[in-house]
């Protein structure tokens, strides 16, 4: 059984984890707004940017010139059927 002190200290933990999370809350059924709606192409793209900058850095990633990431590459045209 956990000690009174030591439920406090998860409460205090859960507090903390909670008042980092940003979220919102949509009523089922409703539809919740585009967050960017009101944004141009470019700052769209600018976000998304640095939504992705942020996970890889918090994640420890390398930034990889574009011929350096896995995959695949194809060539897509028409044979030339003689």
């Amino acid at each position: 059984m956990p000690t009174p002190a030591e439920k406090e200290a998860r409460a205090e933990r859960a507090r903390r984890r909670r008042a980092l999370i940003t979220g919102e809350l949509v009523p089922f059924g409703s539809i919740k707004p585009a967050a960017y709606l009101a944004h141009s192409p470019a700052e769209r793209l600018a976000a998304a940017t640095r939504l992705v900058a942020y996970h890889m850095k918090i994640r420890g990633d390398v930034r990889l010139p574009r011929a350096e990431w896995p995959g695949e590459t194809f060539k897509c045209g028409r044979e030339s059927v003689d």
